[in-house]
């Protein structure tokens, strides 16, 4: 059976916040089957659906989670999980962690054993963006982030094939530190590395000059994932040699330096077994946060709503929050009043993203833990996905919606979607 891309290509075709501040550099870069180049965008929640945003390793899995240092000093690398339940009682469908597949890499930082090898040139390419050359210090400088740094800012890149392709899955793994990767394809031309950048999508996903997504992740490893046989014809489409960037969030909590640097593959999907695209619903919370911060002291549940204005099927949810995030749930309102959850998270490091199909058995809901839907999810126009997150600001500085661990916040949510239209987009204040 084919992975799941579905999910985590909705992931990255959401973008949530604004780009930070640029920077510079240069390495990185795109090949068939070596490395590649990319850039990014702002924190967010998910992959994204229809041109790869979606939260989890295939076209139609969950969306991935944050990741964050052990402790307060390390960047503590995250576990072969995929985030997204587990494909029910086969555990044949689940791929090999392909981590430590570069043998010959030993650096001075710390997640060599991130990386991985590019599939074959037949099955798919390879997207890496970090030095080409270790042992040259002026390129290695380009990725260096120093102890307390946290940036969110993006690389420029085009994607290594060379005519057009569809793909159904991936598999993502970025060096310790890794917060969030925003994979944007763009309209504009771009040069291929030359340093990191403001970002051309603001962040929102709705910049004039980006056309869709690639996969991503809101966590430093997302494994690829089983795809569910309603979910076999789905693909997402990537024009040959498109103009892209990377929207790469990293922070440094250790006494050492580290790198930003990530590694992707994607996975082809012949173009005559496609039949449908995934979409994204995005769910931004909390953007009056920006003129209106969250007071220190506060201890408060923000609630949200975005409305589904045609028939369709969920497939996959991620969640995005920081650091002063409690919790954040997720209901499905029935245009008759009915309400049932779909999602609860509760940590910010480990963020949780679920698969909604035929194969995956999610937690079940307790109140307390993590928790996902299981089974298809059938949406209908009039519906309406409700989300809230709980936030406690227990420190002495203002949150605003920024990317920003520690000093800012964000209630997003990211689901998948397949069915008419383009998805949903909703922008709550």
């Amino acid at each position: 059976m084919r992975n799941g891309l579905i999910l985590l290509s909705f992931f990255t075709l959401i973008s949530t916040t604004a780009c930070s501040s640029s920077g510079d550099g240069s390495g990185g870069d795109t090949e068939m089957a070596p490395g590649d180049d990319s850039a990014g965008g702002d924190d967010g929640a998910a992959a994204e659906p229809g041109q790869g945003d979606a939260p989890s390793g295939s076209a139609g899995s969950a969306a991935p989670g944050a990741n964050e240092p052990a402790g307060d000093d390390e960047p503590g690398r995250d576990e072969p999980d995929s985030g997204e339940g587990a494909a029910a009682g086969d555990d044949a469908l689940a791929f090999p962690d392909p981590r430590g597949g570069c043998s010959d890499l030993d650096t001075r930082f710390l997640g060599d054993d991130a990386c991985i090898a590019p599939p074959a040139p037949d099955e798919g390419f390879q997207i890496h963006i970090g030095p080409e050359d270790y042992d040259e210090e002026a390129e290695v400088a380009q990725f260096i982030l120093r102890p307390g740094e946290e940036t969110s800012q993006c690389w420029t890149y085009h994607t290594p094939n060379q005519e057009d392709i569809y793909y159904s899955s991936y598999v993502f793994s970025g060096r310790p530190g890794t917060h969030h990767v925003f994979n944007s394809m763009l309209s504009v031309e771009v040069e291929d590395g030359g340093g990191f950048k403001v970002c051309v999508d603001s962040g929102l996903g709705n910049s004039s000059g980006r056309v869709g997504g690639l996969p991503g992740a809101g966590r430093a490893y997302v494994a690829r994932q089983p795809i569910a046989p309603e979910n076999e014809k789905l693909g997402s489409f990537v024009a040959a040699n498109t103009p892209a960037e990377a929207d790469m969030h990293y922070f440094n909590f250790t006494e050492d330096d580290i790198l930003r640097e990530f590694w992707l593959n994607v996975y082809y999907i012949d173009a005559d077994e496609v039949e449908d695209t995934v979409k994204v619903v995005r769910g931004m919370g909390g953007l009056s946060w920006t003129a209106a911060p969250i007071a220190p002291g506060t201890d408060q549940v923000y609630r949200y709503e975005c409305p589904f204005s045609a028939d369709g099927r969920l497939i996959g949810i991620a969640g995005h929050y920081h650091a002063h995030g409690v919790r954040e749930t997720a209901h499905i309102r029935r245009a008759d009043g009915t309400r049932f959850p779909i999602f609860e998270m509760y940590d910010y490091n480990d963020q949780a993203t679920f698969a909604f199909d035929s194969i995956t058995d999610n937690p079940e809901f307790t109140g307390e833990a993590d928790f996902g839907h299981t089974g298809m999810l059938e949406v209908s126009a009039g519906d309406v996905l409700e989300w809230e997150c709980h936030i406690i600001n227990d420190s002495d500085v203002p949150l605003r919606y920024t990317n920003s661990v520690h000093e800012g916040e964000m209630c997003n949510i990211f689901a998948g979607y397949v069915g008419p239209g383009d998805g949903e987009s909703c922008i709550r204040f």
